[in-house]
């Protein structure tokens, strides 16, 4: 079973389901950890867990305000706004994205081992949410929502084992690729990206709805080399169409500025758009309006949290 191709499987009339992008491990979670880098003014998006963890500065989880919100206060007063659109990102997504791309271009690259696990933790309008990746798709996932265990089999030699419910079928086996959750592979330009999404598409051509999804798809629970995600930003930002949602809050309620597309023309009038929501304040993303990311960190079994 393939995450991703579950994010994809959904129709364009079809608000994001429980994603898994990708808001920061904190530093904080990095304590007693034995070896680490020193702290950073800016939160990592991931970190490594485990008997050779290192702390990752890797990719930021979305924006990065490079203009701040307010300016500093006078004597005696409180700070003052920045109004003026040519300093502000929040009020205009193209810029946005384009700050995105380029504290995410910054990014020192990480390697984590293709022994690993990339894990997110998630809130969704049924619940939380936790699922662990293989880095290189070989290895056995697993996925906890709602009280169930869903394994996720990794891909070897072309064959990967069948599950019912929570158990093998002993001696079933079918025909996989790895799908790996570390995607070096991935454009590092915004046209190389752009013809990479075009491909693989999970809609029809030209579905701007499709794109949203396939990008958020993308930065929620994998991770990517800083000029790959830059490359995603930068590709987001020429999707026409796009609006701010100036009042957004993610599905676990934290405020923030978002981003939305049009609902594709047919779709239910009930309906919800889907709004990538990002903190208005450090500007990193926080998920959507159907999903909302708590932890990503890199961990060496599938199971493990801190």
């Amino acid at each position: 079973m393939d995450d991703l191709q579950l994010v994809r499987g959904l129709g364009d009339e079809t608000p994001l389901p429980d994603a898994a992008a990708l808001a920061p491990a904190r530093a904080k979670f990095l304590a007693g950890v034995a070896e680490r880098t020193a702290p950073r003014p800016r939160r990592a998006r991931f970190a490594l867990v485990g008997a050779s963890a290192v702390g990752l500065a890797a990719a930021a989880a979305a924006v990065v305000a490079l203009v701040p919100g307010t300016e500093p206060a006078g004597p005696g007063g409180g700070g003052v706004a920045v109004s003026s659109a040519a300093e502000d990102p929040t009020g205009d997504p193209v810029r946005l994205l384009s700050h995105a791309a380029r504290v995410a271009r910054a990014e020192p690259a990480v390697e984590p081992r293709a022994d690993q696990f990339v894990y997110t933790r998630s809130r969704n309008r049924q619940g939380e949410r936790e699922i662990w990746l293989s880095v290189d798709g070989t290895h056995d996932g697993l996925l906890r929502q709602q009280g169930d265990q869903i394994p996720f089999p990794g891909c070897r030699d072309g064959r990967r084992a069948v599950y019912k419910g929570p158990e093998p079928l002993p001696g079933v086996t079918e025909p996989c690729e790895p799908s790996p959750a570390y995607r070096p592979d991935l454009p590092t330009d915004v046209d190389g990206m752009l013809a990479y999404l075009g491909a693989n598409a999970s809609g029809e051509p030209g579905s701007v709805n499709s794109r949203g999804k396939d990008v958020f798809a993308l930065i929620s629970e994998q991770l990517l080399m800083p000029a790959s995600r830059a490359a995603l930003f930068e590709a987001a930002a020429r999707t026409p169409g796009l609006s701010v949602v100036g009042d957004a809050r993610d599905a676990s309620g934290r405020p923030g500025v978002g981003i939305t597309w049009p609902t594709p023309p047919g779709s239910d009038p009930r309906a919800e758009p889907v709004v990538v929501v990002f903190d208005r304040t450090s500007y990193e993303l926080l998920g959507t309006n159907s999903s909302a990311i708590l932890e990503q960190f890199v961990v060496d079994a599938a199971g493990q949290g801190l």
